[in-house]
């Protein structure tokens, strides 16, 4: 899910401090008292609660991988989730920070607030453990969820988090890959260490970040419009976060795009071109008339058109092997 797009920029301190941490890693790994240190600091600092620092609590969170498979975190919100010790991404940042990636979704519910067309109805495409649908119900951003999450692991947790929180009427999950067909098995690879980056894979046109080593699962498809008939413009915001899946996801979904729907995507142009994608994404842009990009300080929406296309599609980098995978998220809107 998280990504560094163009426009995104990090902390210098925040930098620092996690070279700092990786090298005093390597160090004691190097030394070969790494796990006898980490175990000492285990149960120093499992004892202090309200560390507000990122290294410390970043620390903390490699300190009990060895330890524990799962977590739990409880944040100033209280909002409790069981998060994965594996997951240097997602998870991580939820210990660390008690949410992730939460303030896009604020900025985009803000805008349709003052738009006189406020948000009830979130439908979080890619949900995840819950790290949108969860928060936005509980802090009243939004009335109700429809968590859609097709990787087991992360569904099981899914529905584990909504339990914790007392949700089991407002975040309402569903199991699937949401794509163009209904009821097809396709293979799903899965990430290491990102419990939001697991991928469909169907045609796979090159693996920069050594995705061919990653290990493959069966899901099964639903279209978004055989699990949502009855939806429409007013009061509803769908929340697609797939991973170059967006096309496909999309193709299913043409009772949305008709009933002008506003629809948040991830996009992601190295996983769509890996994906083969790419030029179905260009295509489902014309399909709507707005487009905001959300990287941007301020909400602007802009005309859809072969200018504003040719400008948002060109001058990406190239993704390179270990380096912050480039992005940005769009709001499409119909008028």
């Amino acid at each position: 899910m998280k990504k560094y797009n163009l426009n995104f920029k990090i902390n210098s301190n925040t930098i620092i401090k996690k070279k700092v941490l990786f090298f005093l890693k390597m160090i004691l790994k190097i030394l070969g008292i790494k796990y006898l240190v980490y175990k000492i600091l285990f149960f120093i600092l499992r004892y202090i609660n309200g560390i507000k620092s990122y290294f410390i609590r970043g620390l903390i969170f490699d300190i009990q991988k060895p330890r524990n498979k799962l977590l739990i975190v409880n944040n100033d919100f209280n909002e409790k989730f069981v998060i994965f010790s594996y997951d240097d991404v997602i998870s991580k940042e939820l210990y660390i920070n008690g949410e992730f990636d939460l303030k896009k979704l604020e900025k985009t519910i803000e805008y349709f607030y003052n738009q006189g067309n406020p948000i009830e109805n979130l439908f979080d495409i890619g949900a995840n453990i819950g790290v949108i649908s969860i928060p936005a119900v509980k802090r009243g951003l939004i009335k109700k969820a429809f968590a859609v999450e097709p990787e087991p692991q992360n569904y099981t947790l899914l529905k584990t988090n909504i339990i914790l929180n007392n949700l089991e009427d407002k975040v309402i999950p569903y199991n699937y890959a949401l794509s163009d067909t209904d009821d097809k098995i396709i293979n799903m690879e899965l990430s290491s260490d990102n419990s939001g980056d697991h991928r469909i894979k169907e045609i796979v046109n090159f693996n920069i970040h050594n995705e061919e080593k990653r290990q493959i699962i069966k899901v099964k498809t639903k279209k978004f419009d055989s699990l949502f008939k009855e939806i429409n413009q007013k009061n509803n915001l769908v929340w697609i976060d797939t991973q170059g899946f967006e096309p496909k996801v999309l193709s299913g979904a043409e009772n949305l795009i008709n009933n002008k729907v506003p629809v948040v995507i991830e996009f992601w142009p190295y996983a769509l071109k890996r994906a083969g994608l790419w030029k179905s994404m260009i295509e489902f842009l014309y399909r709507f008339d707005l487009f905001i990009d959300l990287s941007k300080e301020k909400i602007i929406p802009c005309e859809i058109n072969q200018t504003s296309i040719d400008k948002l599609i060109y001058g990406w980098q190239d993704e390179k092997k270990g380096s912050p995978s480039l992005f940005t998220d769009l709001v499409l809107l119909k008028n």
